[in-house]
């Protein structure tokens, strides 16, 4: 192992071990906020936006909440198997490149009865679906809805990450579940006119107060330190390189091995937090994001400056659907490796915690 790899290596297990618990992956129970008993249908896990396989005229926008639903995670909370009907669901598009939301498609449900519920879809202000979960809803205009619970897209090596790198394979989140919005429109109602450029980012409101957002997966859970966490969620992209840039540049600096020129560059090109897409493009990351995109690997490499590479999960522990709505449908029983992975990761943060003091 060269001496440079040594660095960096120390340097990203250093940024690992920075807090009380293990880091988490995604944006899955990213900040303080979100990590209480209850607040799991505010907590954006991932967000995704690509062009649809069936029909290259279509975006399709992903959205998932409730982390680990009905599992217990490392903060001794459990996330619900439904949608928090307190909870504004939204989808924000930016289609002239001021990092504002252009258009927003919001969408709220009821309580719910027997596990289902109603849902209503606004589009700036205007209902263009409505029906129940679990069930595909015609859009006005053109386009499929769909709302229910599903396998997390999302897969990674967590225990492997937080113990040093030493990456296994295993996927940390085989059998997790998520609740998820799926949206299938025609691009043309993203666009600004003739261009196929648009950003993309999901956040959770409240009674008129935003909870959580998120663009690109990882910048607040990789990039942001531990008391700028909930101030992150409550920002708006417009204003993230202004309030969170040397926040970024400075953690970019630790995980390359202190190349200030990569740490600025790298820096700029993930904030605003921001999921850009060109909706003419059917490539994926950072081109958008795919459900089988390799996001770990590829922010990695770009963190690190190839110095890490892979976490040796390539996919999903079972396979995406061909057709709408495209995620892999829920398990039906927790699988009892997950609670085991998540108990190892969270031992393995606190044995490491008592040993600095």
């Amino acid at each position: 192992m060269s001496h440079r790899f040594t660095v960096l290596l120390f340097s990203l297990t250093a940024i690992v071990l920075a807090g009380t618990h293990p880091m988490h992956a995604a944006d899955h129970l990213d900040a303080p906020d979100l990590r209480q008993q209850g607040d799991g249908g505010s907590d954006i896990n991932d967000v995704y936006a690509f062009q649809s396989p069936s029909n290259p005229a279509n975006t399709v926008l992903v959205v998932t909440v409730n982390p680990f639903a009905g599992k217990v995670n490392p903060f001794g909370t459990v996330s619900d198997r439904t949608f928090d009907p307190t909870v504004e669901y939204q989808l924000q598009i930016d289609n002239n490149g001021d990092a504002m939301a252009d258009v927003t498609y919001s969408t709220s449900f009821t309580a719910p009865v027997g596990g289902m519920q109603t849902l209503t879809t606004m589009r700036n202000g205007m209902s263009i679906a409505s029906g129940s979960t679990g069930s595909d809803i015609a859009v006005t205009g053109g386009g499929t809805l769909h709302a229910s619970l599903f396998d997390d897209p999302f897969y990674f090596d967590l225990v492997g990450f937080n113990n040093g790198f030493a990456f296994t394979g295993n996927d940390t989140f085989m059998g997790a579940d998520v609740s998820a919005i799926v949206l299938e429109i025609p691009s043309v109602q993203l666009q600004n006119g003739s261009s196929p450029n648009i950003g993309v980012w999901a956040r959770t409101v409240v009674g008129g107060t935003q909870i959580d957002r998120m663009g690109r997966p990882a910048i607040n859970t990789a990039l942001i330190p531990s008391a700028s966490k909930n101030a992150f969620n409550t920002g708006m992209p417009s204003t993230d390189f202004a309030n969170f840039g040397a926040l970024a540049e400075a953690s970019i600096l630790s995980l390359n091995g202190n190349d200030a020129s990569h740490a600025s560059t790298v820096a700029a090109i993930l904030l605003p937090d921001v999921l850009t897409f060109d909706t003419s493009n059917s490539s994926g990351f950072l081109n958008g994001r795919r459900l089988s995109d390799d996001v770990i690997d590829a922010e990695l490499g770009i963190l690190s400056k190839g110095g890490v590479t892979t976490d040796m999960v390539s996919a999903n522990d079972v396979p995406f659907r061909n057709q709408f709505p495209y995620l892999a449908a829920p398990h039906a029983v927790p699988e009892p490796h997950l609670t085991a992975s998540w108990l190892c990761v969270v031992a393995a943060g606190l044995l490491r915690s008592r040993n600095r003091r």
